[in-house]
């Protein structure tokens, strides 16, 4: 990379380091402000690390998890999937979720265990006799708090909103398997990596791109505080949605006309329905070659450490594969991080 390449990616780097710096400051539960009192997008970024001493571990609902040697944890989120194949030895996991297995890019890695496929057959889930459930709470709290006066041990891992979540769950995660170390690891790596699949791309080359999705005749998308923003971002794409849309909104066409986007990204086979629609099909994007991106929905939409798998496809999708790892593909060598790789 030229010196002002180094400099973007720098600055990205050093922008995404600020919320691995703040995951990584341990505040045991009984140091921590009640729940009620907490600004629930400071709680977002923060991850609840225990110091040596601590014997609990607060999750996202405020609910103290004594910490001991978990030996048989069940996953019941995609995320806690991802991150228990990272950071967790494998003899110590039962069970990984039943869509996790069946569409994500490393559900390979799930194979011999027990499948999850819904936290609310609550019988299914005792029968695995778990020590530690991990889910991503979202939608009705009495779901999870049903599991728990069933016996069971559930850590809610909070919402799932991209690297601003994923990088506190990482060391959560970790903590909760007793190696702390792993989650710094593993969170430095995940920033690092996203920070640098388009570091080469200098601002004033960066195009204007928009996730986009439509069902039923409706539009829907996802932008800042979304992980399909931290995609957008890490490939090199100004989100040209952020300005004025949070999370996950729903546009009218002409609003997508207003916006008009270099570059859509969108779920495979979506083409032909966005730009077949009424007034979108005069979107630039539309028109282009190579301005419409479509990637698999289990991939795209994963909010776990798959997004830098969808990043670096991206990223190549509008720009080109980085030199150098265009050079590494001519002389044949693969791409250690290509969802398709089987040995990934």
């Amino acid at each position: 990379m030229n010196a002002i390449a180094w400099m973007n990616y720098g600055a990205l780097t050093g922008a995404l380091a600020l919320s691995v710096a703040a995951a990584a400051l341990p505040r045991p539960s009984d140091q921590r402000a009640l729940p009620g009192r907490q600004d629930a997008a400071a709680r977002s970024v923060e991850a609840v690390v225990p110091e040596g001493s601590s014997t609990s571990l607060e999750d996202h609902a405020g609910v103290a998890v004594t910490l001991r040697d978990f030996r048989r944890i069940a996953s019941a989120s995609t995320v806690a999937d991802a991150l228990l194949v990272e950071l967790c030895e494998p003899d110590r996991v039962i069970a990984f979720t039943g869509y996790g297995a069946r569409r994500s890019p490393r559900g390979y890695r799930y194979a011999g265990k027990a499948r999850v496929e819904d936290t609310a057959d609550i019988e299914a889930l005792l029968a695995l006799q778990p020590d530690l459930v991990l889910l991503n709470g979202y939608g009705d709290p009495r779901r999870i708090a049903r599991l728990r006066e069933a016996g069971l041990t559930v850590y809610d891992l909070g919402p799932m909103r991209g690297l601003a979540t994923l990088v506190p769950n990482a060391h959560e995660v970790a903590a909760l398997v007793g190696h702390p170390e792993r989650g710094r690891r593993l969170a430095a790596a995940l920033v690092q990596g996203m920070a640098a699949v388009a570091a080469d791309i200098q601002p004033p080359q960066r195009r204007r791109g928009m996730y986009l999705s439509g069902y039923g005749g409706h539009l829907f998308g996802g932008t800042a505080g979304t992980s399909y923003h931290d995609v957008l971002a890490s490939a090199g794409l100004v989100d040209a949605a952020a300005a004025a849309h949070r999370d996950w909104p729903e546009y009218t066409p002409e609003q997508v006309l207003t916006l008009d986007p270099d570059v859509l990204v969108t779920n495979t086979g979506m083409r032909k329905i966005l730009c077949g629609q009424a007034g979108l099909d005069r979107l630039g994007a539309c028109s282009a070659p190579g301005g419409v991106v479509e990637l698999d929905d289990a991939l795209l939409g994963d909010p776990g450490p798959a997004m830098l798998d969808a990043a670096q496809m991206v990223r190549s999708a509008v720009y080109g594969a980085p030199a150098a790892l265009g050079a590494a593909r001519a002389g044949g060598e693969p791409s250690a991080r290509n969802p398709a790789n089987k040995e990934n």
